[in-house]
C-alpha cells in the first residue's frame, strides 16, 4: 500500500506532463513554411501566394528575369537557410536558388517569421523565345535552421509578363 502511494505523485506529474521533455520531433511538428509574395506599399510585407496565384516576372533593368517571393516560417527561429526551386509544370525545367552558406535573418513577431523579399532568378525556366506569360510553375521553398529543424512549402502559380 505504501509503495502504491509513493508512486502516485510521479504518475500524477506524468499525467499532467510535468517534468517531461517534449519528444525530440515536437519542434519539427510545429515547424511550417509558407510560400508568399511581397506586399504592402514598400514591398516588405508577406502575403500568402494563393494556389494558382500570379508571379510577376521582373527585370529590374538588367535584362535577366526574376520573381520576388516571400517566405513565412514558424518554428525555425529568427535565422534559417532558405533554398527555392521553380519548376515549369509544362516542361519540367527547373531553376534552383540554393541556400546561402550563412543563415538568412527573418523579421519575427509572435513566433511568425518572414523573409521578404527573396529574389529568385528565372533564366532557364522556359526556352529562349518561348512565351512566358501564363506558364504554370511550382514554387518549392526548403528551409532549415542550425538546430536541424527542416520544413518545406510548395505552391503552384502562373507566371505573368505584365511588368516586363
Amino acid at each position: 500500500m505504501l509503495r502504491s502511494l509513493l508512486l502516485l505523485p510521479p504518475l500524477i506529474l506524468a499525467a499532467l506532463g510535468c517534468g517531461n521533455e517534449p519528444p525530440p520531433d515536437a519542434e519539427q511538428a510545429r515547424a511550417s513554411v509558407e510560400v508568399g509574395i511581397p506586399a504592402g506599399d514598400d514591398g516588405l510585407h508577406f502575403e500568402a501566394l494563393l494556389q494558382g496565384g500570379t508571379l510577376r516576372l521582373q527585370t529590374f533593368g538588367q535584362g535577366g528575369t526574376h520573381v520576388l517571393l516571400g517566405v513565412r516560417t514558424i518554428g525555425l527561429g529568427t535565422r534559417a537557410f532558405v533554398a527555392t526551386t521553380l519548376r515549369n509544370l509544362e516542361t519540367d525545367a527547373e531553376v534552383t536558388a540554393p541556400a546561402p552558406v550563412r543563415p538568412q535573418l527573418f523579421i519575427c513577431e509572435n513566433g511568425v517569421c518572414d523573409l521578404v523579399p527573396l529574389l529568385v532568378m528565372t533564366a532557364g525556366l522556359t526556352e529562349t523565345g518561348a512565351e512566358r506569360d501564363g506558364v504554370l510553375v511550382e514554387v518549392r521553398v526548403d528551409a532549415h535552421n542550425d538546430a536541424g529543424v527542416e520544413e518545406h512549402g510548395t505552391r503552384e502559380a502562373v507566371l505573368s509578363t505584365e511588368d516586363l
